[in-house]
């Protein structure tokens, strides 16, 4: 199995299974809410539902949209997976935007995810236009930086626990991780395009 083949089933997996924990918050259940974010649950319930139900569904959705066989054997499917995707993003987005300000970690954090949520809704709404003008490289790029932004769920998760774990304070940890669960993603993302530039022509 090629190291392409490797990454992608790594992130597939990881995407999925944050997918399927956080879609308990579906049911609306503030009992099945982490302590700290209850009261936001509580009084934002909408906005939080509507966060993770377009979140689940757009990181669990996302990966496939990256698999070339599927764009080139299957592209119906590719095409409809594409506007669950942007839909699911939307709402996702605008939920989180709803919340962002209302986090109990304080400002710095509410700015994190704030951005966040501006760049997330702004990278969709790029791939989105691109491809309605059949720029399809453009396309892609956008879309790989919009799951780079999707994908902070699962980095967001995997960095929390670790920070506490280390014996930094829940709050602080929070703070930290509004920015740290996506600009590092981004700057991958980038690093990656700026790599695929500079690699020699085959011939």
């Amino acid at each position: 199995m090629s190291a392409a083949r490797v990454g992608w089933v790594a992130m597939a997996l990881a995407a999925t299974v944050v997918a399927a924990v956080s879609a308990r918050y579906w049911l609306a259940d503030v009992t099945l809410v982490a302590p700290p974010l209850q009261q936001n649950f509580l009084d934002h319930t909408v906005m939080f539902v509507a966060h993770t139900v377009g979140g689940v569904i757009a990181l669990a959705v996302g990966p496939w949209q990256f698999l070339g066989r599927l764009r080139s054997r299957r592209p119906a499917v590719h095409r409809w997976t594409g506007r669950v995707y942007l839909t699911a993003v939307a709402i996702g987005g605008v939920g989180a935007l709803g919340i962002a300000p209302t986090t109990y970690a304080g400002p710095v954090a509410a700015w994190g995810f704030g951005v966040l949520a501006v760049c997330w809704l702004g990278t969709a709404g790029l791939a989105l236009a691109a491809i309605k003008a059949n720029d399809v490289p453009a396309h892609r790029r956008w879309m790989i930086r919009c799951y780079a932004l999707t994908f902070a769920a699962v980095t967001l998760r995997l960095q929390l626990p670790l920070g506490i774990a280390l014996g930094v304070a829940e709050a602080d940890m929070y703070r930290a991780v509004a920015w740290s669960s996506w600009v590092p993603n981004l700057i991958a993302v980038e690093l990656y395009f700026a790599w695929k530039r500079g690699r020699p022509v085959a011939v």
